[in-house]
Order: C-alpha cells, then sequence, then structure tokens
C-alpha cells in the first residue's frame, strides 16, 4: 500500500510520455470532394447577373470563369474575367494557386468582353492573390466558402455558396 502513491505516479507519468509520442495527424485529402462543376450567381444590378463557375479537375487543376448575364433574356454578355492554376483540398481547407488570369482590358470601359478579347494580366497579382487559402463546407450539392470575420468597417463578401451543376450552361 506504501508503493500504491509511486506506483500511481509511474502511470500517469508513462500515459503521458507515449500520449506525446504519438505521431501527428496527417491531413487528409478531400480533393474527390470538390471535384466537378460549381457555379453561384448574384444579381449585379443593370439587369445583369453574374455567374461565377468553377471547374475542379481530379489532376489538381481548375479554370474558372466570370460571366455577366442580361437578366431579361439569360444570354451571355460577356466574361468579366477567367482564371486557371492548380489547387490542393486538405481537410477543410481549399488552396488555389491562381498561375493565369485573364480580365477586360484596363482602358475599358466596360466591365465585361468577349471571351477573345480579354487580356493576360498575371503581372498585375500580388501574393495574397496568387494564393488562395479557403475554409470550405460541403451541404447536399452545396459548397459553403467561409469568410473569415471581419472587422466593422472592413468591406466583408461574406461566405460565397457554389452549386454543383453538371455542365457549361452557355
Amino acid at each position: 500500500m506504501r508503493n500504491f502513491p509511486r506506483l500511481f505516479l509511474l502511470i500517469i507519468f508513462g500515459a503521458f510520455l507515449l500520449s506525446s509520442c504519438q505521431e501527428d495527424e496527417k491531413p487528409i485529402d478531400n480533393s474527390s470532394k470538390i471535384i466537378g462543376y460549381w457555379k453561384k450567381s448574384i444579381n449585379s444590378g443593370e439587369n445583369m447577373i453574374l455567374t461565377q463557375y468553377f471547374n475542379f479537375f481530379d489532376n489538381g487543376t481548375y479554370n474558372s470563369s466570370s460571366v455577366y448575364f442580361s437578366l431579361e433574356t439569360n444570354e451571355p454578355l460577356g466574361y468579366a474575367g477567367r482564371s486557371s492554376g492548380e489547387f490542393t483540398f486538405l481537410d477543410d481547407q481549399l488552396s488555389i494557386l491562381h498561375t493565369e488570369f485573364y480580365g477586360v482590358p484596363q482602358d475599358s470601359d466596360e466591365i465585361y468582353a468577349p471571351n477573345d478579347q480579354l487580356v493576360l494580366i498575371n503581372g498585375e497579382f500580388t501574393e495574397e492573390i496568387k494564393l488562395q487559402e479557403i475554409k470550405v463546407e460541403f451541404s447536399e450539392d452545396k459548397m459553403i466558402w467561409i469568410s473569415p470575420g471581419c472587422g466593422p468597417l472592413e468591406n466583408c463578401i461574406g461566405d460565397q455558396v457554389f452549386e454543383r451543376y453538371t455542365a457549361l450552361e452557355f
């Protein structure tokens, strides 16, 4: 009975040592959840809808485009931009590395242009824009990009909800 406190302390110390020596958990590759076609649309005013498309492929690449549509006819009016690059999706963290980005020429008065008139603007990327880190959640056929918290005077976009779709619509 006199050795009980020593034995108890030895067991606690041994348990502590064993638990601290376990390997760190490796992140889970969730890429299969995101593979496919996703879109989100917002009413951008002036009788237009802006639809953003993301296509994630099983080889770790993606492409995206932002297209304005007429609110009245649902006909495409033009592109705000398009990009391509690489991605990883580990645990709930989506990392998108933009390697090419095309946008409306700076000297244009329009907010959209035909696809073949977009210009390469890679040099204008900051490192923060080149690599996006996004926390993602899924709900049925929806992918939700969780917006980080914002201060009271910051201009925040909020959470972005993308819906899965099966083919390009235009």
